[in-house]
């Protein structure tokens, strides 16, 4: 679909932490020419599969099941980078594994990784599914925007609050309260110092 801003100017988020630069020739498409930006009080972020990447709306879709609901209650301009299959796709940079799409604002950055394929709510096949997401995440994020805003001594770490979603079918009725994905999400914050949700959704701060 077409960009929600007409306005290509680059952001304050990108600029604050020299995204463009630090993400230079990583992928198909710069991050000046994937991001979009938005206002608006609610977003609805989705995996499209015929877009082969990450994109929004902020108009409720049919199939709001599967979308990750970005609320902005205080009117912040939240940026969309769609990862996969657009800013991350060189064969050195992707292995690993890369999430989906990252939510920017000037204070905060959110990795989302989208398993809304997974049609099973069987129990193993949802942790095998989170587990799969966290590596991800964690890749993204360790073992590419970190590293690479640090060669433009940018410390995201000191700079933003990171956190981490995977997202299912909200119909799977999956969620962090479940004791195996518990332990998972203190897992990562024992690990990592940064929190993993199962959730379908955040409140801009």
């Amino acid at each position: 679909m077409p960009k929600l801003s007409p306005n290509n100017d680059l952001p304050k988020a990108i600029r604050n932490i020299r995204l463009c630069a630090a993400l230079k020739n990583c992928g198909a498409i710069s991050v000046a020419d994937a991001f979009d930006k938005s206002s608006a009080m609610k977003l609805y972020v989705y995996d499209d599969r015929d877009l082969g990447y990450t994109d929004w709306d902020d108009i409720e879709p049919t199939f709001v099941a599967k979308c990750f609901i970005a609320t902005n209650s205080n009117d912040k301009t939240i940026v969309l980078l769609p990862l996969d299959g657009r800013i991350l796709t060189g064969r050195s940079i992707i292995e690993g594994g890369i999430c989906d799409g990252m939510l920017l604002t000037d204070h905060e950055m959110c990795l989302v990784e989208f398993k809304t394929n997974t049609f099973s709510s069987n129990y193993q096949t949802i942790l095998q599914r989170a587990n799969e997401a966290i590596l991800q995440l964690w890749h993204t994020f360790n073992g590419i925007i970190k590293p690479k805003c640090a060669t433009k001594s940018i410390n995201v770490d000191q700079i933003l609050s990171v956190d981490f979603y995977v997202v299912f079918n909200k119909d799977l009725e999956v969620t962090g309260a479940n004791s195996e994905l518990m332990d998972l999400q203190m897992q990562f914050l024992t690990d990592n110092n940064h929190p993993l949700y199962f959730n379908n959704g955040k409140t801009f701060l």
